[in-house]
Order: structure tokens, then sequence, then C-alpha cells
């Protein structure tokens, strides 16, 4: 797992709402290439929790990820309730279960069924700022144990043996579930935060590429086409999938699905809105 930045909460805080930080929509800060194709929440918060990857990308672009590094290290809890400040959440926006996004919270209303909280790729817009909403929404939250936190470490002192015993088992056994399920929630973590489907045609028809995404839960802007090159997109097509995390299929699936060049040209079409002729049913299963 990595390891949570040396600095307070404040501090953490404080960076996300620094100048040239706050209201910016692209480039990203957090990508400070200008790599990512697109806002990503999950990416935003684990870079001011963890920083970059030694690859240059922020460690996690999952919501389901944040949590699962929750559980594994003895700080996650499971719905609203007890949600303060600098605490990070897992949204859930229509109850299935699913992660849908994530934040960090600024302020928490004194019944605690609102809460205001820092993030960015959120509707509307996706610049940085503080969006308040109703705690229902919440699915579970992580305490991240940061630099000069009151009381860290005094339960220990006060524990008895057992107590302790008690607390790791319940560490360890939270920790051997969590690793379990993750590669289970990283899937449906792909499919609820809008990652598109890959497809591929070895012989295209012209004007398009071998490879193309569609986003078949956005309205508008859903499609990606690889640019033209040596490999004939292959490079593009892997890094929508394993860098930048755009695609729920690799290279690899996609290419042994092949379509038809007709066929490809249709499911386009569809997609942007252009032929009523295919059915939603195309859609769901292509």
């Amino acid at each position: 797992m990595p390891d949570l930045l040396p600095r307070s909460m404040e501090d953490m805080l404080a960076a996300m709402g620094a100048p040239g930080v706050w209201g910016r929509t692209w480039p990203n800060p957090w990508w400070p290439n200008g790599t990512s194709a697109y806002d990503d929440c999950a990416a935003c918060v684990s870079f001011y929790l963890f920083g970059l990857s030694p690859s240059g990308s922020p460690y996690f672009t999952y919501v389901s990820q944040i949590q699962n590094w929750g559980r594994q290290a003895g700080v996650y809890h499971d719905g609203s309730a007890g949600v303060q400040r600098g605490d990070v959440l897992g949204f859930d926006w229509n109850g299935d279960g699913d992660y849908d996004h994530t934040e960090i919270v600024v302020a928490v209303s004194p019944g605690g069924s609102v809460v205001t909280s820092r993030g960015t790729n959120s509707n509307p817009g996706d610049d940085m700022r503080d969006r308040t909403r109703s705690a229902r929404y919440i699915l579970s939250y992580i305490r991240p144990p940061y630099q000069g936190s009151p009381g860290q470490g005094d339960e220990f002192d006060m524990a008895s043996l057992d107590d302790l015993r008690q607390i790791v088992d319940a560490a360890v056994s939270n920790a051997i579930g969590a690793i379990g399920q993750s590669r289970q929630n990283e899937k449906t973590a792909i499919r609820r935060e809008g990652r598109g489907r890959l497809y591929y045609c070895p012989n295209p028809p012209a004007g398009l590429p071998h490879f193309v995404v569609i986003f078949w839960d956005r309205t508008s802007n859903n499609i990606l086409y690889a640019n033209a090159d040596a490999d004939g997109g292959v490079t593009q097509a892997r890094n929508w999938n394993e860098l930048y995390y755009q695609t729920a299929d690799t290279v690899e699936q996609a290419m042994s699905a092949g379509i038809e060049p007709d066929r490809f040209r249709k499911l386009i079409d569809f997609a942007l809105g252009k032929d009523s002729a295919f059915t939603n049913q195309l859609a769901a299963n292509p």
C-alpha cells in the first residue's frame, strides 16, 4: 500500500484549495504532464493523499481502491455516521452499493445530515471546488491518520491485552477480505465510473481507425478515435486501458472480438445517434 503523505489534514485541504488549483479544470494539477484525457475524482483524491507513484501517475484511480486502502489500514467505516472534517467519502448516487464518486470532507452540518466536501470531476463542472450534499449518498468513508492528528494511539494506551488482540485480529481479517474482493471491486468500479468499451476492426472502413472507445452512458462526446500510427493504434489503445484507465477492455480482448467493417461503421453511427436501425440491445451486448 502507498504511504500517506506526511502532512496534517489542514495542510492537505489547503493544498487542494491553493491558488492555481482551486477552480481549475485543465490541465489537472494532479497530472502535471497533462497526460490525462479527462478529470478523475479518485486520481485527484489519491494525489493529495499519497502523491504520485514511481511511474508519475496517481496511485489510485478508482474510488473502491481508496476505500480498500482504508480497510487495510483499519480506518474504514460503513455508512455516514460519525463523519467529520478530513474524512474521505465514497458516494453512491443511486443506492446500488457501487461507488460513484469520492471527495474529502470540509464541513458537516450539526445534525450530520449534510456534508460539504472538496474534490473534482462532479457535475455541474469538473473544477476543484467545495460541494454540499445530503449524507444519505455516503456509502462509506475512511479517516486517514494525518500527521499530528489528535488522539492517534491513545486508544491503545488505555486498551487491555485482550482488546489489542481483538483489534489486531479484526484488522487482519479485514485485510484478507479486502484482498479477496479487490479485483471484483475494480471490475465493478470500471463500469460504474464512466469507463468505455474498446472496439477493434481489422479492416476499418475508409476514414475510421482500427480502434475506438465508446462510452455508452454519455450523451455527447462519447467516442474516442485512435490516431493513426505505425502500429495501427495498438499503443494508444493500450494506453487507454493501462495508463489512462478509460476502457473496460484490454487490447487483446478487443482484437479477439474483432468487428467486420460494415458492423463497425454501424456501431459508431449508432453511438453518434446517426443510425436508428441498431437497438439498445446491441449497446448492452456488443
